[in-house]
């Protein structure tokens, strides 16, 4: 597959094999520290379970998903049919794929109707007023009084004082990238937000599960450490390329990312780094 970046979206990483490798790791990263795939009180138990997942590239989730239910409904939504799988190999119960961006109105017929909304990874690619909407329109798709919506969002701006002079190379990084995505229609904050979003929404039960992931030395356990390493590296340096493509601008130089990218490889090998996820849920009234 040759190297593609999607057209009328704000996604920075390529559409390649490499990529679809990068988001395995993240997804047994992520699941590992979650505890499981889905943290929404559902019962999974029951059959017919009518499930979303938003932004769902190759559908591997709902694949992944189709093993914890019976006879289930899964439905697939991205904004590029690219990697939409061709078959629906690995999924159990009845499957459909259909192109949407979370940024325009969902088809009337779903409002309402689904037992579980999950998105992950999607909402920092727009900006905080773009996102709130977002999360407005996916809450709309969840059933009346027993249909449940579950996001996972990741923060750029995270590190506390002390691990901002524990990990100085990704403090650099952080600031580097605060100062780049708002330029770009990003939100390097989301993960921090979507709490406040779905409450303001009305959603009752709101729970939420904070991640702080070890990476590299820093993890005791040496695979999710590893994982996280070459996950964090990996978007360190699609940073780095993206940077070469912005205009002149004293405040973001892409060398300062070649710089962080050489420097952050020496961080994760002796002190190690971190990454945050935040997994919320809550139930439409």
């Amino acid at each position: 597959m040759t190297q593609q970046y999607l057209p009328n979206s704000n996604y920075l990483l390529p559409y390649k094999e490499a990529e679809i490798r990068r988001l395995r790791l993240q997804h047994d990263l992520i699941q590992s520290y979650m505890g499981g795939l889905i943290l929404a009180p559902i019962n999974l138990e029951q059959r017919g379970l009518k499930i979303l997942d938003s932004g769902t590239f190759d559908g591997f989730w709902l694949a992944e998903a189709s093993k914890l239910v019976t006879e289930p409904i899964l439905v697939g939504a991205d904004i590029s049919p690219t990697m939409f799988p061709t078959s629906s190999s690995g999924s159990t119960g009845e499957l459909s794929f259909h192109v949407q961006s979370v940024t325009e109105p969902w088809p009337e017929t779903w409002k309402g109707t689904f037992d579980l909304v999950h998105q992950r990874l999607v909402l920092a690619g727009t900006t905080p007023e773009v996102g709130k909407n977002a999360v407005r329109g996916l809450v709309e798709l969840a059933k009346s009084g027993s249909g449940y919506v579950q996001l996972v969002e990741g923060a750029l701006e995270h590190l506390t004082d002390e691990q901002k002079l524990k990990y100085p190379v990704l403090h650099r990084f952080q600031t580097l990238v605060a100062r780049m995505l708002p330029g770009l229609g990003w939100n390097q904050r989301v993960g921090l937000q979507v709490r406040e979003w779905l409450e303001a929404e009305g959603l009752q039960g709101v729970s939420e599960k904070i991640m702080e992931i070890p990476v590299g030395v820093a993890s005791l356990d040496r695979r999710l450490g590893d994982i996280a390493k070459q996950n964090l590296l990996e978007v360190v340096e699609h940073f780095a390329m993206a940077a070469k493509g912005l205009p002149d601008d004293p405040n973001i130089q892409a060398q300062d990312f070649e710089d962080v990218l050489r420097e952050i490889k020496v961080e994760v090998d002796t002190v190690g780094s971190l990454l945050r996820f935040n997994a919320v849920w809550g139930r439409r009234p």
